[in-house]
């Protein structure tokens, strides 16, 4: 983003139109600061409106350092660019739109002027979006070949249309992001009308949804999405739920080793939904942070603390005398398990849950948190806890046999496909 200066048209209403809880200036500026962007140059002919918005805290887009430049009410004209902008090159973004964070990348890695367009909106939100989508980088050699007094965003189009301007293609753009292991199409769209509303919150709850997920977490998906949507119009952060999450998960380990299991279980199947919403709230509200990562060791060290309860428990009680070494099997196997899933996103950049048909169908039933509960609910309601104990260790084993096998065939797939490249 080097050499880059953002510069947002924003004016009231359009521009702070809420959507999931974040107006659409809001949710520029904190994705900007999350590209990398430190400056920005906010042109409204609402100043003082923008002004009192722009003056609310916000950690979220905190080390942006914006400067509000007042202009007439009336069109945006290139005239009016050159004179206000101390820069070369400038990502012209229009405040009243949403704009998928990886659109805007895309804009500020090329070289020439560039607008964006989409050739072919997704069904899913056709009648929201409209082309051009708006954001362009251009520079000011650039705009001296525009009418001083036309229009900006008209002669835009007009280049668009003759093709005197190179352009990101929204429908061509890598859709896959490999961290959720689904493809989210990219969208671009304005302030969408009060009919259209609900659709727009939609596709923004929509993105935020994890994909290949196990069997339990597809019954969990649709209550976290009800959960965020009301979430996301709180003050309520990422982190508070991370917290909340933290104790219920603890609640469960306590109850566990004082052995009331039926109260521990039902902490984690509750704790299984919890989880999911920090993170689905950050995504929404462009609230991620690099400390959100360290969430998954907490939730990884949370739920062996489970079965580590479990285990003292059972061996307590009697009823399973053998169950530290079954514990000791569960994490070796879920050792081994991260080993083959490094070395398989290692050769291939991708997930290995996520690769292969095949992969995507054992992720529904493979070892992991929620299979495990859901096993030991059923086997704490049969009265065969030791047993349910017992098969969760042994399906951890198996788990970890077949990605590791399924990693060392990727893998070695990879290396005979690089020596045919060689020779």
């Amino acid at each position: 983003m080097e050499n880059i200066l953002p510069i947002l048209i924003a004016d009231a209403p359009e521009a702070l139109i809420e959507l999931c809880g974040v107006n659409l200036l809001e949710r520029l500026l904190r994705i900007l600061q999350r590209l990398g962007f430190r400056s920005a140059i906010v042109l409204s002919a609402t100043p003082e409106i923008i002004r009192a918005e722009l003056g609310k805290h916000s950690w979220a887009r905190e080390q942006v350092v914006l400067d509000l430049v007042p202009r007439a009410n009336e069109p945006l004209t290139a005239q009016l660019l050159v004179e206000q902008i101390p820069s070369d090159r400038f990502l012209i973004i229009p405040g009243h739109i949403y704009c998928d964070a990886r659109l805007l990348a895309s804009l500020c890695a090329k070289q020439c002027p560039t607008a964006l367009v989409d050739s072919d909106p997704p069904a899913f939100a056709r009648s929201l979006i409209r082309n051009p989508c708006g954001p362009a980088l251009v520079t000011k050699d650039f705009l001296s070949t525009f009418s001083s007094a036309a229009p900006f965003f008209g002669e835009l189009k007009d280049k668009i249309d003759v093709r005197k301007i190179d352009i990101v293609d929204a429908a061509e753009e890598n859709d896959y992001i490999v961290p959720m292991r689904r493809r989210v199409r990219p969208v671009c769209f304005p302030a969408p009308s009060e009919q259209n509303h609900s659709l727009a919150e939609r596709v923004v709850l929509d993105s935020a949804q994890k994909g290949t997920l196990d069997l339990p977490a597809y019954l969990h998906a649709p209550i976290e999405t009800a959960i965020i949507s009301l979430l996301c119009k709180t003050r309520i952060t990422p982190n508070q739920i991370t917290i909340a999450g933290f104790i219920i998960g603890c609640s469960a380990t306590a109850a566990l080793v004082f052995g009331r299991v039926g109260l521990g279980i039902l902490a984690a199947l509750i704790f299984g939904i919890v989880d999911g919403l920090d993170g689905k709230q950050s995504r929404v509200k462009i609230e991620t942070t690099e400390h959100g990562k360290w969430e998954h060791h907490l939730d990884y060290l949370i739920e062996n603390s489970w079965w580590a309860a479990i285990a003292f428990h059972l061996w307590r009680s009697g009823q399973f005398p053998a169950a530290f070494y079954f514990l000791a099997l569960l994490i070796g196997s879920h050792l081994l398990d991260e080993f083959a899933k490094r070395r398989a996103k290692m050769a291939t950049g991708r997930l290995l849950d996520d690769l292969a048909p095949f992969d995507r169908a054992f992720r529904l039933i493979a070892a992991r948190r929620n299979v495990y509960v859901w096993i030991l609910a059923c086997g704490f309601l049969l009265d065969a806890l030791p047993q349910s104990y017992a098969i969760i260790c042994a399906w951890a084993a198996f788990s970890a046999a077949v990605h590791l096998a399924r990693s060392i065939w990727i893998c070695d797939g990879a290396v005979r496909r690089f020596v045919g490249i060689r020779s």
